[in-house]
């Protein structure tokens, strides 16, 4: 990967043209942000999700959640404990 490419690549790998399961990777100059973890509300199980299985986990520097709505934060337990996420997270208070 070009770590300089001044590129920026947005990838909605849930919530693009639906409300439930936000999530958007954001990619620029080597730093991969994703932005929101949630949940479809209307779906359940695995197909609640978000697409995660889009882009290399692993590589996410950071998870930015903007606010505390079951479509945008009530994945972040998936993601920690059965992903191999491991960037740090940071959300607005509860």
């Amino acid at each position: 990967k070009d770590e300089m490419s001044e590129k920026m690549s947005i990838l909605a790998l849930g919530g693009g043209q639906e409300v439930g399961r936000s999530c958007i990777l954001v990619q620029y100059r080597g730093c991969s942000v994703m932005l929101d973890c949630g949940l479809h509300t209307q779906r359940s199980g695995l197909d609640a999700l978000p697409f995660l299985d889009m882009c290399e986990l692993d590589q996410v520097d950071l998870l930015l959640v903007t606010h505390f709505h079951m479509d945008h934060m009530a994945c972040l337990p998936y993601l920690t404990e059965h992903t191999n996420f491991a960037g740090r997270i940071f959300m607005t208070h509860p």
